[in-house]
């Protein structure tokens, strides 16, 4: 699919303007404090710390380019240009804004208020869910992006000129894109679908899944008794907390299949953490502390919850056949089919269908995927006719 603007992308904006100097940040709070759309982007380093660390701000208003260097300023100097950037109205304008969303409570520990994300607005009007920035622009104004400084260190300085020409492209055309997909959007209906996803998306990272709870996306966790699954759940938990306190990637201090080993297996010394996979410098750094909260996590007794089993024989039929309404109502919807519905989405529907508690606990209750796929899933009929319950897990 490509759309091509009429409108001469090239001279969309100006050149940009590197802000490293505190009179540099008030001068351009000033002038966007009356915006009402920017478009940002952020470039960042995550390679061996837990939390990004934020390499550059691109912002874009209508006349030009400002590339920010948070490596100079404090938290306390960028305030001014967070309090404008989360105003209540004020539209960001991003694309693929997931990681960006970590930079920012990272440096302001706030979000949007109002989020176009150009990506999300492309999967509803016809393109790939994933689409990226180079692809779309090429595709929807005709303007081809370098991908060459994707992975390059942001947090060296000077910055190259090639990264300086790439962070400003990055939010050069967004304003331009955005109307168009605007348009797109108001054409098709589906604005509300939109605002929808972007507020879902921004609320994902608003309320991440506490640290009690990260057992439960340990897949072959469910094969451990629930005492087990206990210790597994304190071991993630006391994993996360200690990679956040230390600001160290979790895999430094354990992988899940040590975690899952560990707990299988029981050690009652170090020696026999590198028979389990452990890297001896994490049997050096962690070991001690990792053999401690074993006996901590042995004494907690059954989690709450227990680590849900993956499907059944006769279940993974059903799935396939759910999946395949699905894929049919994308493609007559003009969708991608996991934006529809998630394989997550599906299973947690097949099991609250099963289980007789889809009015309460359907994924695709209330909202715009209900409206789109509740006469599909009306019409659905389970290929197994199995509506017993006890056969999956719906704890």
């Amino acid at each position: 699919m490509r759309w091509l603007s009429p409108q001469p992308s090239e001279s969309v904006l100006v050149s940009y303007q590197w802000i490293d100097q505190p009179n540099q940040l008030q001068s351009l709070v000033e002038q966007i404090q009356s915006c009402t759309r920017l478009a940002v982007d952020t470039e960042f380093v995550r390679t061996n710390t837990y939390y990004s660390r934020p390499g550059l701000i691109q912002i874009a208003d209508l006349q030009q380019v400002f590339l920010v260097d948070p490596t100079v300023f404090s938290t306390q100097q960028l305030q001014p240009l967070g309090d404008i950037l989360f105003a209540p109205d004020m539209q960001l304008l991003m694309h693929s804004a997931g990681e960006d969303l970590d930079v920012f409570l990272g440096l302001w520990k706030r979000l949007p208020s109002n989020l176009f994300d150009t990506q999300i607005a492309a999967s509803l009007v016809g393109f790939d869910r994933q689409m990226g920035l180079q692809r779309l622009l090429m595709d929807i104004i005709g303007v081809e992006l370098s991908k060459e400084e994707t992975r390059s260190d942001w947090l060296q300085r000077p910055l190259t000129a090639r990264q300086l020409h790439y962070a400003e492209a990055d939010v050069k055309y967004l304003h331009q894109v955005a109307d168009i997909l605007q348009q797109k959007l108001q054409q098709t209906g589906r604005e509300s679908w939109f605002a929808e996803e972007c507020q879902q998306l921004v609320a994902k990272y608003q309320h991440k899944t506490p640290d009690e709870w990260l057992y439960l996306g340990f897949g072959s966790g469910w094969k451990l008794k629930p005492a087990l699954q206990g210790a597994l759940r304190h071991l993630a938990s006391w994993r996360e907390q200690t990679a956040r306190q230390h600001n160290i990637p979790k895999t430094f201090i354990a992988k899940d299949a040590n975690l899952y080993a560990l707990v299988e297996k029981q050690p009652s010394s170090k020696a026999v953490l590198s028979e389990l996979g452990f890297q001896g410098s994490q049997i050096r750094r962690y070991g001690d502390q990792l053999l401690q909260q074993l006996h901590i996590g042995l004494q907690a007794g059954e989690p709450p919850l227990p680590i849900p089993r993956p499907l059944s024989k006769s279940q993974q039929k059903d799935y396939k056949a759910l999946r395949d309404v699905v894929a049919s109502c994308a493609e007559t919807l003009g969708l991608p089919a996991d934006l529809l519905a998630s394989k997550a989405q599906l299973v947690n529907y097949l099991k609250a269908r099963m289980a007789g508690t889809l009015t309460t606990d359907s994924p695709f209750a209330g909202g715009w995927r209900e409206t789109a796929l509740q006469p599909s899933l009306d019409a659905f009929v389970l290929p197994s006719n199995n509506n017993n319950k006890d056969e999956l897990d719906h704890d």
